[in-house]
Parts: C-alpha cells; sequence; structure tokens
C-alpha cells in the first residue's frame, strides 16, 4: 500500500526482517536492501520518487485464483500506518512482504481477503480479474480500510470509475462501495455507521494509535 503522500512510518521492523514499509516510499532506497519475497510469482518495480513504485505478476491468474497468502510474513501491527492492512474494526497489519506494493485502484484486479482477524492463515490476496504476466497488480484500498492513514488523490487514472480522492470507506455510500469486493469488517462497519449516524468516525477519532 504505498499510494499515501505523507505516510506516518511504522514502528518496527518486521521480525522476518522486511524493510520496505520503514523507507516511506522512497523506491530507491528500498531497492537498495530488497529481498523478493515471492519471487516466482510477483515483481517489485521500484521507480525514482516517493510512492512511484509498483507490483507487477509473473505469472497469469484467473479470476478466483489464489494470488498468494499474507501468511507466513504478515503479523499483526502495533500501530497503524500508511503500509499496514486493517482486519478488524481496530485491528491492524504488516504484510512485511512485496505484497506492501499493491498499489490502490478504483478498477482493481486483486482483493484482499481477510477472513479472520485472529487467523493469519485466512488473510489472502486472490484475483478478481485474469491477470497477465507483467500486469500492475491492484486492490481497492477502501476494501480493507474504514479511515486512512493518509488520505490522497487517487490516480488510478480510470476516469469513469475513479472516486477521487481516497479516505477509507467511512467516507463511501454504501450503494458504491457494492460495486467492489469488500470485507466484513468494513461492511459491519458501514451498516453501523448508517444506523448510528457519525459515531463510529468519532470514536475513531479519539482512538489513539
Amino acid at each position: 500500500m504505498t499510494s499515501s503522500p505523507n505516510p506516518a512510518p511504522s514502528s518496527t521492523s518486521s521480525e522476518s526482517g522486511y524493510q520496505g514499509h520503514l523507507t516511506l516510499g522512497d523506491g530507491l532506497l528500498a531497492s537498495r536492501d530488497h529481498r523478493p519475497t515471492h519471487p516466482s510469482l510477483l515483481q517489485v518495480i521500484f521507480n525514482k520518487g516517493s510512492y512511484n513504485s509498483h507490483l507487477i505478476s509473473l505469472r497469469t491468474f484467473l479470476p478466483g485464483d489464489l494470488v498468494t497468502s499474507f501468511a507466513p510474513h504478515a503479523d499483526l501491527a502495533t500501530a497503524r500506518s500508511y503500509s499496514t492492512v486493517q482486519t478488524g474494526p481496530w485491528t491492524h497489519i504488516e504484510l512485511n512482504s512485496d505484497l506492501l506494493y499493491c498499489n490502490h485502484s478504483c478498477d482493481p484486479n486483486v482483493a484482499f481477503h481477510i477472513g479472520n482477524a485472529e487467523d493469519k492463515e485466512s488473510w489472502k490476496a486472490k484475483a478478481i480479474k485474469k491477470i497477465d504476466k507483467g500486469d500492475t497488480l491492484t486492490f481497492f484500498y477502501p476494501s480493507t480500510e474504514w479511515h486512512m492513514s493518509q488520505p490522497f488523490d487517487c490516480a488510478c487514472g480510470q476516469e469513469a470509475l475513479c472516486l477521487g480522492k481516497i479516505d477509507g470507506a467511512h467516507s463511501i455510500p454504501l450503494s458504491t462501495l457494492k460495486r467492489y469486493f469488500i470485507n466484513e469488517h468494513i461492511l459491519k462497519m458501514k451498516r453501523q455507521q448508517i444506523e448510528k449516524g457519525a459515531s463510529l468516525d468519532e470514536q475513531e477519532s479519539k482512538r489513539q494509535w
């Protein structure tokens, strides 16, 4: 998740030694000590500048295919940041893998499935469209994120579908979210938001990260 313009750094490096989330989107810095985590499946394309790197597929996937599991790399995060993925109302994980570079699109070809916030084996990336070798991999950030740690103006280039500013699912109508694969924790929070007004937003604004 590297589309954020001004991220807050994650607190620590991972036990696996993956450092990508500590480079604050600097592609050249991240490339220096990079060790691919899925060398037969995925490749990070590092580009000069901030948040210009991206992830490509090294093989073909059909809709419904498993691209990769998050395990064994992913682990619980101690704080929410630009690089974390939300797994429940108040829980987040660091991917600690090259999936970090799977950027946002309003017309994604991958879905991040969070089956159970407590079960690493249920965290998976799946193809939702045909993906050819060399295609850039993207997912819909609000499918996992209620609030973005750092909102940003989308540059996915999908004019007919682009939502513009990406600030998480809290600011997107349910009718729009229904166009996408959305994880259950986000759908539950959206239903609660509709029933109770802005209470969820107020709770999150008071929560310390």
